[in-house]
């Protein structure tokens, strides 16, 4: 009776094996709750993860990348919006070779969406994302696809905002207009600042967003 019994155990356990009874761990990050946190680096350093057994979320669609409701594996990552204002995502190949990319503001629950990208990486068919004009110090979600969620596997992603300089053709760190004020040179005379409190203390002239001398 008793070796009937291991027996019985033994074919039940690889039947349930063969029927796929036992479903493999979802990611931690498979729900914008479980968001993996990314740090924002100077430059971009790909850390790999995978979508494989994950599951589709609850949020806003994204609206790009063959998004199709009911069959897509998600996974989802946080970025804080650095000093700058500007974040760089960029995603590297690996077993998804086209993916998709959307970033949300808000809370997971309440999320809105902000932008979405197919394949603007210079990666394949992978998406890049370059995003300035962020709240600093705001938290920033990342939702990640594979292109019509018909394939799943490992993909790198990383985080960066370049050092501001005076050159990069975006308003960023000190500067009170695009490439000029604060640490970088004076804006002249009727070039645009960012707003009227920023240039409150400055002689300007006609309304309080054009610079003065």
């Amino acid at each position: 009776m008793r070796r009937d019994l291991i027996r019985l155990v033994f074919f039940l356990a690889l039947f349930a094996l063969s029927n796929n009874v036992f479903s493999a761990a979802a990611p931690a990050n498979d729900n914008c709750a479980g968001a993996t946190p990314l740090t924002v680096n100077a430059t971009c350093t790909y850390s790999n993860y995978t979508n494989v057994n994950a599951t589709e979320s609850v949020a806003p669609v994204p609206g790009c990348a063959n998004w199709i409701a009911g069959s897509m594996e998600d996974v989802w990552f946080s970025v804080t919006v650095p000093a700058s204002g500007q974040i760089i995502l960029d995603t590297q190949t690996g077993g998804i070779t086209d993916g998709g990319m959307a970033i949300y503001s808000g809370t997971c629950g309440a999320l809105t969406l902000i932008e979405c990208d197919d394949d603007d990486s210079g990666n394949g068919l992978m998406p890049y994302i370059n995003r300035t004009g962020l709240t600093p110090g705001s938290t920033i979600y990342i939702r990640v696809w594979e292109y019509g969620g018909d394939v799943t596997g490992t993909f790198g992603i990383c985080a960066y905002s370049p050092v501001p300089t005076c050159t990069d053709g975006i308003q960023n760190g000190t500067e009170t207009g695009i490439d000029c004020g604060g640490t970088c040179p004076a804006c002249g005379v009727g070039s645009t600042c960012a707003t009227a409190n920023v240039i409150a203390a400055l002689p300007y002239t006609g309304t309080a967003t054009t610079c003065g001398a």
